[in-house]
């Protein structure tokens, strides 16, 4: 028997959680499909992802988990950097001027998950457990897929889309013959949960560069904290790290007086990094691990692999209730592989920066860090590099090192408006599924903008939702000011920030060209109809969705 459905996900972590909960609260049918048959609960033990950062936090607005993903983690302020033991430099995350989470967040993945099922459960959605893929047939056209309940039963799904976020052995990937291509680095990292139960440690977390070797500290909830260091490499069949290797490597490293007490779990990995040579295969799509594996060095693989899930959530979601045509996905793949080719080489710098053994060389990383923390250079380049509140889908200004956030904001960089509630007084928040504009004044005196600003309204009429900042005032307006700079103009930007479409008020007509192209023919759209096999209810927002 062969049942259809809209959306087939394979993979219920963290990527696929959000991109089913993103999905849902469009209204699109979904089945979540994963391996395992049972999951790890919170509070949990040996989750290896525990750093959050800003902008994903902004992102994830957009399906109502951030703020429970605050209260239930731990926010550190600060990012510190330290060589022979002495500190060399400070990011301050929670300084960025224009984020609505200006912090870090220490959050269990196996805690992250379980937020993001509870979210998908009030969205009418459900994991089902025990379910494994095992064929796909005609993915260009009309994926055919095979999938292997536990009990031994099989069954064949027709998806109108398939998506794969089955972790870096993706089991999607290989029966789609995408290649994955390995980067050289070859590092086998030790971490584990411990007390410390003799001497202070800052509430921030900590890179330690000495010439043995690198070592990391970082606040957890409830008194305990992540160590992780590069360890030699280890066979498959050694034992985890002891407790002692840790405390011998903690005390080389970082040089702090410090004793660790029983860890709650230890571990080694040595991860297989590297990006895939393509992201889709017609109507099937590689997400997170699947697509890409990063060196944990920064923090940051969780966190590219749930925005993954959030711009395919999106634009998916459009396609499939109506709302765009479906050449919108085409753009999926270069701005994703340009965002984890950018991570892979930022963490791959950081080790090689870190890993430094040459006495020279040494002085020379350390002098650099102190300069640029004395400049403001290390503030204003890597707070927002670290938040990732700088990336842009499209091209980087020269001599970005020293730049930080470009101003005035160009085509694809991230603006600081979030999906609702509002964030600050008068700031307009975006439409979360659909193109917002915005009018800008710019230097227009105020008598002559409401001139201006009613044509542009005129003119985008029943285009989406249009937002005049000329009613932004105070420290948000300043931001924006400086951001958008003086010229006034109509922008339109994407459902998770990003800036697609700037014209001048004279050019109006191309910006609406442009909207117009997004949108499908209106004979090819079936928003809002109940198609068979698919059943309209609601959610507990009064959202309309359909199962």
């Amino acid at each position: 028997m062969t049942e259809r459905t809209e959306v087939l996900i394979v993979g219920a972590g963290p990527v696929g959680l959000v991109l089913a909960c993103e999905l849902r609260q469009q209204g699109v049918g979904v089945r979540l499909v994963d391996r395992r048959e049972r999951f790890e609960g919170a509070g949990s033990n040996q989750s290896r992802a525990i750093l959050i950062w800003p902008r994903i936090l902004e992102q994830l607005r957009r399906i109502g988990v951030s703020d429970r993903m605050v209260a239930a983690g731990h926010a550190l302020p600060t990012v510190s950097y330290f060589s022979s033991g002495r500190l060399r430099g400070t990011v301050h995350i929670d300084r960025l001027p224009d984020s609505a989470y200006p912090l870090i967040l220490t959050l269990a993945q196996n805690d992250t998950e379980t937020i993001l099922r509870e979210r998908l459960a009030e969205l009418k959605g459900e994991v089902e457990t025990g379910v494994e893929l095992t064929e796909i047939h005609d993915p260009e056209t009309a994926p055919r897929v095979v999938l292997k309940h536990a009990d031994g039963d099989t069954e064949t799904v027709r998806p109108q889309w398939l998506v794969g976020a089955d972790g870096p052995a993706s089991t999607t990937r290989r029966l789609l013959g995408i290649e994955f291509a390995q980067d050289p680095i070859d590092v086998t990292y030790g971490i584990g949960d411990f007390p410390i139960v003799a001497g202070d440690v800052p509430d921030t977390v900590q890179y330690y560069y000495s010439r043995t070797g690198i070592g990391v500290i970082v606040p957890l909830r409830d008194g305990m904290y992540r160590i992780a260091a590069n360890i030699p490499h280890r066979a498959a069949d050694d034992p985890r790290p002891p407790a002692e290797m840790f405390q011998t490597m903690l005390t080389q490293r970082t040089k702090l007086p410090i004793r660790l007490g029983e860890p709650a779990w230890t571990n080694s990995f040595r991860p297989r990094c590297g990006v895939v040579r393509q992201y889709r295969r017609g109507r099937c799509f590689l997400a997170g691990d699947a697509a890409h594996v990063v060196s944990p060095a920064g923090g940051q693989g969780m966190n590219i692999g749930l925005q993954d899930a959030v711009e395919l959530g999106w634009k998916l979601g459009g396609v499939t209730r109506g709302r765009f045509t479906e050449s919108i996905l085409d753009a999926y793949e270069p701005e994703r592989s340009s965002a984890a080719r950018r991570v892979a080489d930022t963490s791959a710098a950081q080790i090689r920066f870190g890993a430094a053994s040459n006495w020279r060389r040494v002085l020379v990383r350390d002098a650099v860090f102190v300069c640029a923390d004395r400049l403001g250079v290390l503030q204003r380049r890597f707070a927002p590099l670290l938040a990732q509140t700088d990336f842009t889908y499209g091209e980087e200004p020269a001599g970005s090192l020293f730049w930080g956030v470009r101003k005035p904001a160009q085509v694809g960089d991230r603006l600081p408006l979030f999906a609702p509630p509002a964030v600050a007084p008068g700031l307009p928040s975006l439409d979360p599924h659909d193109y917002t504009v915005l009018l800008w004044p710019g230097n227009i005196p105020r008598g002559r903008w409401r001139t201006v600003g009613a044509e542009l309204r005129a003119a985008l009429a029943g285009h989406g939702p249009v937002r005049d900042l000329s009613t932004v005032f105070g420290q948000a307006g300043q931001a924006l000011r400086e951001l958008l700079g003086g010229a006034a103009g109509a922008l339109a930007v994407r459902p998770d920030g990003h800036l697609a479409y700037r014209a001048a008020p004279a050019d109006a007509g191309a910006l609406v060209e442009f909207l117009r192209s997004l949108r499908p023919v209106p004979n090819e759209t079936t928003a809002g109809v109940a198609t068979p096999g698919r059943r309209l209810t609601e959610v507990p927002d009064g959202q309309t969705i359909s199962t």
